[in-house]
């Protein structure tokens, strides 16, 4: 299956913000957050479309979206969040829309998850297999482990 990146544009924020919540929701058996008044709330949502060093990108697999990833450039690049829609799982899409965000960032990269999301590690462990890394564990601000991947994209 072929995969693009594409820019979500402001015209498509609305729609990027629905998928984002079903991602929140899949989150929260990780995190100690909920939605208020059924909403998940991001404070820095609005700022993808607002600061020159937030990206947010769609996949695209076979002219469908299939996955998004919003993207900080720091004094290292964050991959904020990532989110595969869940019918194309499995399929090698965000393995490869994971890949081609990175190349697309060389220099060096943060990468982290809840510790408990054994498929998210596993998952990133595989995206950045051919990167030497360092990994460090850590209590994040809502008080759960995390892990932490550094590595650096030529």
């Amino acid at each position: 299956m072929r995969v693009e990146i594409a820019a979500v544009p402001l015209s498509e924020k609305s729609e990027l913000w629905t998928y984002f919540q079903s991602y929140c929701a899949e989150l929260m058996a990780y995190g100690n957050f909920a939605p208020v008044n059924g909403v998940f709330e991001y404070k820095w949502f609005d700022h993808y479309w607002l600061e020159p060093d937030r990206f947010p990108f769609w996949a695209i697999a076979d002219g469908r979206r299939a996955a998004f990833a919003l993207v900080h450039q720091g004094p290292h690049t964050e991959m904020a969040e990532f989110y595969s829609f869940p019918e194309f799982r499995r399929s090698g899409v965000a393995l490869e829309f994971a890949r081609q965000i990175l190349k697309r960032f060389p220099g060096p990269w943060e990468i982290s998850e809840y510790r408990a999301n054994v498929g998210a590690v596993a998952f990133w462990h595989r995206v950045i297999t051919e990167y030497p890394f360092q990994e460090r564990e850590y209590i994040g601000q809502e008080g759960k482990e995390r892990l932490s991947q550094t590595f650096t994209v030529p």
